[in-house]
């Protein structure tokens, strides 16, 4: 139950990411090194 739940938040995470890079393609190279660390 816990990893199906981390795994929908993660989803959920991811696909908001997509939607600000979409908007916002400036900031996806902050966003990659943010989601690298």
């Amino acid at each position: 139950f816990r990893i199906n739940r981390s795994q929908f938040k993660t989803s959920i995470f991811h696909k908001s990411i997509e939607r600000m890079v979409d908007a916002k393609p400036i900031y996806q190279k902050d966003i990659k090194q943010i989601l690298s660390v």
